[in-house]
Parts: structure tokens; C-alpha cells; sequence
């Protein structure tokens, strides 16, 4: 089975969020090398099935103001880092 582009970057962020650390959107996307509604939309499959969470920090929550969003791995999203991981070896 051929994978598209965006199947490669869903992995790329699955591994970026495997370290365990919280992402912005915009950091992600620099960190995975795409731009930043693309890596949006694709992080928006992963919440999808349960690979990630993405948590928004309204205006008024926010210190400056302006709304934001962060993201971090599930435990499902780490197994399937491994099983993405262990696919490459071989």
C-alpha cells in the first residue's frame, strides 16, 4: 500500500508528539516541516481517532488575549508511535 503526502505527516507529528512535551500549532508545524493549516487539518484526523488531544485556551483565558490551541499525544497515539517505529525497522 503507496502512502500519501499527508499519511507521511501524520507520522512525522505522531513522532514530533511522542517526546511527551505540549505543542502549539504553529510550533508543530515548523518542528514537521508543513504549514500550519495543513498540520491543523491533519492533527484534526488524529483527535479523530483518538491519536492526540487538542485543547483550546479561549481569548479571555488567554494571557494575551488571543485564543490558542494544544496539542499532545494520547496513550493510543504512543502505542501506535511504536507500531510506526517497529513498521520502519523492517
Amino acid at each position: 500500500m503507496e502512502l500519501n503526502i499527508n499519511d507521511g505527516l501524520k507520522k512525522r507529528v505522531l513522532k514530533q508528539l511522542s517526546d511527551g512535551k505540549v505543542y502549539s500549532f504553529y510550533i508543530l508545524s515548523k518542528s514537521v516541516g508543513a504549514n500550519n493549516t495543513t498540520v491543523k487539518k491533519n492533527c484534526n484526523f488524529l483527535y479523530q481517532i483518538g491519536l492526540i488531544e487538542i485543547s483550546e485556551i479561549s481569548a479571555e483565558d488567554s494571557a494575551s488575549g488571543v485564543p490558542s490551541y494544544r496539542v499532545k499525544i494520547t496513550e493510543e497515539g504512543q502505542k501506535a508511535v511504536q507500531k510506526i517505529l517497529k513498521t520502519m525497522k523492517n
